[in-house]
């Protein structure tokens, strides 16, 4: 393998590599992800082809811009890994400072023709790898974020041999030209584009893994609303009903209904009603705890589900949803509109049967609210042998 057919292969292959990361971030535009990933395939091409024309080209354009340009692809590598397993932005700006401070730093010194300047960016190199390797093994939970750290290591190993073939025999940047006959500086440019297109596998898993989720998430989900579905919120409420009855927690649910909905959508139209119901899942959203969920469970009739709540607590909750909503103004066109509620609430007896029997009374609670005049809140109580006996309606404040 010669130098000249080693780069024109590498070139080819990667070109082909960032055309389709390129590709399938501008189709998948909120994977942020992958755009960092289109940017480092883009400039790691840059630096190949650079690095391939060196001896051919000015020092500057064959020497200097490639050691800066592919610093600058692993920086952004780093960036799309971290999109990936931490979904924060980064609070502070010093690591793009400090990128910034090394090429400086390394283009004075490539000028000023001084010795050992490679070092200016293979240390920053190496601790980019490392720290792209410790957010994986820190904050990734996939098989994929594993394979990634095992090659961003295996990268530290090949770049640090290269670091130390460089300081031993190549100690000036535009020495590099001569290594053209080195196989040791070959077959290491070997292992790196190895493990370049290793790298970029794994772009491919996340991005697979991310739709995924997506797609799990929209099974899962209420298209309309973005509360959950009935079948997540029946996968949720055995799992609760489970967990309730193991440690002997309270678990309630209340069954909401909107009052006169099918007199909105006739007067205002299908679309005033969807603009009603999603603000109400909005607001209800803004007055749960963390672990509570809502489910879009009918047309206009939703479930929530208290983990860790007695019906004392079940019913204070309910009471709050109905005056929230009662209170809510939904701007549509040139007005506004209003709803009302009626809520049935329940506990959980695990003497009666599971989450369909706590379901069903909660149910009838809330028909029993809609005769009671709509707009309130009733809850179902059981009495020693079991039946409901006796149900408490609470009026409207």
């Amino acid at each position: 393998m010669d130098y000249g057919t080693f780069f024109f292969t590498n070139i080819v292959s990667v070109t082909v590599f960032a055309s389709c990361v390129t590709l399938l971030a501008l189709r998948n535009p909120k994977v942020t992800g992958m755009k960092w990933f289109a940017g480092s395939l883009i400039a790691g091409l840059a630096k190949l082809i650079l690095q391939g024309l060196e001896g051919k080209i000015p020092t500057v354009l064959g020497s200097l811009a490639p050691n800066e340009l592919y610093l600058i692809s692993f920086v952004l590598q780093m960036m799309g890994l971290r999109w990936f397993v931490v979904r924060r932005p980064l609070r502070h700006r010093w690591p793009f400072a400090a990128l910034g401070l090394a090429l400086v730093v390394y283009t004075f010194m490539f000028f000023g023709k001084i010795r050992y300047s490679g070092n200016v960016i293979n240390i920053p190199f190496l601790a980019v790898c490392a720290t792209s390797a410790w957010i994986l093994i820190e904050h990734g939970r996939t098989a994929v974020s594993r394979v990634a750290a095992i090659i961003l290591i295996a990268d530290i190993c090949v770049a640090g041999y290269r670091a130390w073939l460089t300081n031993l025999r190549y100690m000036r940047p535009w020495e590099t030209v001569h290594a053209q006959t080195d196989p040791r500086w070959l077959y290491s440019l070997a292992a790196m584009a190895f493990l370049a297109t290793c790298m970029v596998m794994c772009y491919l898993w996340f991005l697979v893994t991310e739709l995924g989720k997506e797609l799990a998430s929209q099974a899962r989900t209420d298209s309309l609303t973005g509360a959950m579905n009935r079948r997540a919120m029946e996968e949720a409420a055995l799992r609760e009903t489970a967990r309730s009855v193991r440690h002997g927690h309270g678990l309630c649910t209340i069954v909401l209904d909107v009052d006169h909905f099918k007199e909105l959508n006739d007067a205002r139209g299908h679309a005033a009603g969807d603009c009603a119901l999603q603000a109400l899942v909005r607001q209800v959203k803004t007055i749960l705890r963390g672990n509570d969920m809502i489910a879009r469970t009918g047309g206009e009739e939703f479930t929530i589900l208290l983990p860790d709540t007695p019906l004392s607590a079940g019913i204070v909750t309910a009471e709050r949803v109905r005056q929230t909503i009662e209170e809510l103004e939904v701007p549509f066109e040139d007005g506004v509109i209003r709803l009302t509620v009626s809520a049935g609430v329940a506990e959980l007896d695990s003497s009666l049967g599971g989450w369909e029997s706590m379901m069903r009374r909660a149910d009838y609670a809330m028909y029993k609210a809609k005769e009671n005049g709509r707009n309130s809140v009733s809850s179902s109580i059981l009495n020693a042998a079991g039946t409901q006996a006796e149900r408490r309606s609470l009026p409207v404040i």
